[in-house]
């Protein structure tokens, strides 16, 4: 392989589509290599065969497209395995008919079958999980999170002097402190991680602050991309959140 294109495919596994997803990206490729040997094949027949064989040649020549968009999350694993599968059928059938040599049909549908493999082996639901996203790190001593807060530009409440004695006892203090104080902590725990990952995914900051839901996640990621504190880039699902520039250097 030639620098360049060993370049080339670094950068593709330090992309945001196939970061970690390796196999996924050799099926890419390799989809993209069965159809230009149909192709070579294709030209290389009678035209009788050829006209035969351009439907193999059109369904392979889809595959690299449908592979990359499934990766992207757009196009459910089925559908593309589906694809392949029709695509083993269409080459057997070529083959039982005398439209492409058997060895060369076994050794399409050899490979086809080990892009089944890949593919099955490694159907996470989402492009941007891996083992490693579940990866907790070592959180900061309760000391140092209290401060964050007043980063925040945010202020503990004053407890309500109007509050009874009755009041306190049916522990309406508590819940209304408690419920301040857990969501101060959450915003500095999801500040936190955003600013130590340099562009997460809501799912991942939900993987690390546990007891809320994603959309409590997102309120989260709102307020603080009001204060400035964090930006957003992407869109809908494929969002990824990182510390303004200024702050998270």
């Amino acid at each position: 392989m030639d620098e360049q294109k060993r370049n080339f495919h670094d950068i593709a596994l330090r992309s945001i589509l196939f970061k970690g997803r390796t196999d996924w990206y050799f099926c890419y490729l390799k989809a993209e290599k069965i159809a230009h040997v149909l192709i070579l094949l294709s030209q290389g027949s009678s035209l009788k065969d050829k006209e035969v064989l351009q439907e193999l040649v059109s369904a392979a020549g889809r595959l690299p497209h449908m592979i990359a968009h499934f990766v992207a999350g757009e196009v459910d694993g089925a559908v593309v395995l589906a694809d392949i599968f029709s695509l083993l059928s269409l080459v057997r059938l070529s083959a039982l008919q005398g439209y492409l040599r058997p060895e060369n049909a076994s050794i399409l549908a050899g490979e086809y079958e080990d892009m089944v493999r890949r593919i099955a082996a490694e159907n996470h639901p989402s492009p941007f999980i891996t083992s490693q996203d579940f990866v907790v790190e070592e959180l900061a001593p309760q000391k140092e999170l209290a401060s964050l807060p007043q980063a925040l530009g945010r202020q503990s409440r004053p407890a309500d002097p109007a509050l009874s004695i009755k009041d306190k006892h049916k522990g309406h203090e508590k819940d209304s402190a408690g419920s301040s104080k857990g969501h101060h902590d959450r915003a500095s725990l999801v500040y936190d991680f955003v600013k130590k990952n340099k562009g997460v995914s809501i799912k991942e900051i939900a993987a690390v602050v546990r007891g809320c839901s994603e959309k409590t996640i997102q309120r989260e990621l709102a307020s603080l991309i009001q204060q400035g504190l964090v930006e957003r880039r992407g869109e809908k699902r494929w969002s990824l959140y990182l510390p303004t520039p200024s702050l998270g250097q």
